[in-house]
């Protein structure tokens, strides 16, 4: 019979250095591991919806009757934007008003418009492609001092 007597001192300094260094990964996440977990990126044609805002600093000396028509045609692209193949339209929304932040944090910003789309690739073509927002674009650029947009993917950080 062999003798491990002499062994199981050996064993346990094993046992517990594994422990410890599996719970420095468990709980302190060196190498990141659990972070990257949470990084999904959205691939093209997914069904994650894209929110697209818009914040425009109008010009000082445009009427309000302008105004108001600039922002009713950009309400009216949810109607006015569609597919090429199928002819439907592709917005699921757009919101948006005058700004009214007791903040003063708005930079000179008036307005702000929201937009969603079902993907990216909905996303992609409004920005790149889309007849009626294109036109939209020329339409209003005499009207805008400064535009900010910005997209993202809830959750996705």
């Amino acid at each position: 019979m062999v003798n491990i007597s002499g062994a199981q001192p050996h064993m346990l300094r094993i046992v517990i250095a594994l422990f410890c260094i599996l719970s420095v990964f468990l709980f302190f996440d060196p190498i990141g591991f659990a972070s990257t977990m949470n990084h999904h990126v959205a691939p093209p044609g997914s069904t994650t919806t894209v929110t697209h805002i818009v914040l425009f600093k109008f010009k000082p000396d445009l009427d309000d009757g302008a105004v108001d028509v600039a922002c009713a045609k950009i309400l009216s692209l949810k109607e006015n934007c569609l597919l090429p193949n199928s002819q439907h339209a592709y917005i699921k929304s757009i919101t948006g008003g005058r700004d009214n932040s007791p903040e003063q944090l708005q930079n000179g910003m008036t307005h702000a418009f929201v937009v969603q789309f079902e993907n990216t690739d909905d996303r992609n073509y409004y920005v790149e492609q889309d007849p009626a927002h294109l036109a939209f674009k020329k339409e209003i650029e005499p009207l805008v001092e400064k535009i900010i947009v910005f997209d993202y993917v809830s959750g996705v950080f």
